[in-house]
C-alpha cells in the first residue's frame, strides 16, 4: 500500500467553510464600496447640475428685461424665464421656484434695507419707471431643487440702472 503524504489530502470542510466564509466577507465589502461610489456619484451629478440650473436662471434672469412692479408667482414676474433653466438639464419647471422677491429702501429707518413691498404706485408700474422712481433695485431669491431632493438658493440682484432697449 502506498504511503499518502499529509499534502495530498486535501482541505477539512472547517478550513473550507472558513475559506468561503472568508471570500464572502470580502466580496460583501467590495461590493458595499461600490454602491456607497455609486450613491456618491449619483449625489455629485445632482449637485452639478442643480448648480448648471441656477447659473442658467441667473443668466436668463440678467438678460431679460427688468420688470418694474413683478409677482413672485405667475406670468406677472420672472417666474416663467428661471424655470426655462431646468430645460438645461431635462428637469421639470417645477424644479425651480422663486422663493422672494424684495425691493431696496433707501428711505427705511436703517439707512436703506431690503422690503416686501414696492414703493412704486400702480401708475408707475411701466416700463418707464426708473432712477428717478424711489426702488431700482430687486433682490430675487432662486431657489433649485433636484428630483433626488438637494436643494440650493441663489439670490441675484436685478437693477434698472442700464435700462435696456429693446427693438
Amino acid at each position: 500500500m502506498a504511503r499518502h503524504s499529509r499534502k495530498d489530502e486535501g482541505a477539512s470542510l472547517v478550513e473550507t467553510v472558513i475559506a468561503v466564509s472568508l471570500m464572502g466577507l470580502v466580496v460583501a465589502g467590495v461590493l458595499g464600496a461600490m454602491w456607497s461610489s455609486v450613491r456618491l456619484s449619483r449625489f455629485s451629478d445632482d449637485q452639478a447640475k442643480v448648480e448648471a440650473v441656477l447659473g442658467s436662471a441667473a443668466d436668463r434672469l440678467a438678460n431679460y428685461a427688468y420688470i418694474p412692479c413683478p409677482t413672485l408667482t405667475g406670468n406677472g414676474g420672472y417666474l416663467p424665464i428661471v424655470q426655462a433653466a431646468a430645460g438645461t438639464v431635462d428637469w421639470p419647471v417645477s424644479t425651480v421656484t422663486l422663493v422672494s422677491l424684495r425691493h431696496w429702501s433707501p428711505t427705511s429707518p436703517s439707512q436703506g434695507t431690503w422690503v416686501t413691498t414696492n414703493g412704486l404706485t400702480a401708475g408707475e408700474c411701466n416700463e418707464s419707471a426708473s432712477l428717478t422712481t424711489a426702488r431700482t433695485l430687486q433682490l430675487i431669491t432662486i431657489s433649485v431643487t433636484s428630483p433626488s431632493g438637494y436643494t440650493k438658493t441663489l439670490e441675484v440682484v436685478k437693477n434698472n440702472v442700464f435700462p435696456r432697449v429693446i427693438s
